[in-house]
């Protein structure tokens, strides 16, 4: 329970600290963004340092590959079918068309290159593997500022609390979405013979993985971060191309299936796909995607296996 708690505090104090903050100048705004993103790739380069310095890492490669894949399947089906349910049981009225979509290709590139600093770590762990070890907890420290400058853009994005709990719909999409997650978890972890709150503890990245491949590597090593990252990583590529795709007459599927990353990468597309109206949905749901995963990552890697 201690772990549980002291955990919890390494994760959600530095958010909420940074969301304390009100920052007035855009030039101030636009540099911690990039912060954001300098701090994401040097998380990301660790992790795959840290995977590149184990051994036998030829045979854990594939490992990772077939698992990472597995896991991406069930957890996405399981939240479409539970989304679209919900969406045919409280269907949301059409939307106007809207102009031309963000490119998604770019978007594509930028998922590419997250994925190549891993890959890039990896070979740098392995070739120097004898000549620099990593002190244990590294990639922790380098998180809890990412998450504090996150908490910092979620105030000066003009995100409210009143915004965030108050739309109906929003709220309601993201229970669904966080039940359906787990199920699926629990799923995955039948069908690969793992442990079911290993399986729950990857479910609940929801998107975020900066978050759970930090945590799942300080909880069980850099193989299962890297499985983390790679099954978190791919909803924020299938989002690309879902998102426009169901937003007419699924609207929360939509949404939803974007998982933590509405409030950031995917939300100009959510945006584009469906207008202003959405806006607040995403905001709502994004908000209960970013609060519960510290909270359920912490809980399920805290519990022995």
């Amino acid at each position: 329970m201690q772990e549980i708690i002291s955990g919890l505090f390494i994760v959600l104090i530095p958010m909420f600290l940074g969301y304390l903050i009100k920052i007035k100048k855009q030039d101030y705004i636009t540099k911690i963004n990039q912060m954001v993103m300098f701090l994401l790739y040097i998380i990301l380069f660790l992790m795959g340092y840290l995977l590149g310095q184990l051994d036998d890492l030829e045979t854990k490669l594939p490992i990772i590959g077939k698992t990472a894949t597995v896991l991406s399947v069930i957890i996405l089906t399981s939240n479409m079918i539970g989304l679209m349910i919900y969406d045919r049981l409280h269907p949301a009225p059409l939307l106007k068309p809207q102009g031309k979509l963000p490119s998604r290709w770019h978007s594509l590139i930028d998922s590419f290159k997250l994925s190549g600093t891993v890959i890039l770590g990896t070979l740098c762990g392995w070739l120097f593997n004898a000549y620099l070890v990593l002190p244990t907890g590294i990639n922790l420290y380098v998180l809890i500022v990412l998450i504090f400058f996150v908490g910092i853009q979620l105030r000066n994005n003009g995100i409210s609390l009143k915004e965030a709990l108050f739309n109906q719909r929003g709220f309601q999409t993201g229970i669904v979405f966080t039940l359906t997650s787990l199920v699926g978890g629990m799923v995955a972890s039948w069908v690969l013979t793992m442990p079911i709150t290993q399986g729950l503890a990857f479910a609940s990245g929801m998107g975020w993985y900066s978050l759970s491949s930090v945590v799942l590597t300080n909880a069980w090593g850099p193989v299962q971060g890297s499985i983390a990252f790679f099954n978190d990583l791919s909803r924020e590529i299938i989002s690309l191309f879902i998102v426009p795709l169901f937003m007419q007459h699924f609207r929360s599927t939509a949404i939803g299936i974007t998982g933590a990353t509405a409030l950031d990468c995917t939300l100009p597309i959510i945006q584009k796909s469906g207008g202003i109206e959405v806006v607040p949905i995403a905001i709502s749901f994004g908000f209960v995607t970013n609060i519960l995963p510290p909270l359920l990552l912490v809980l399920f890697s805290s519990i022995p296996i």
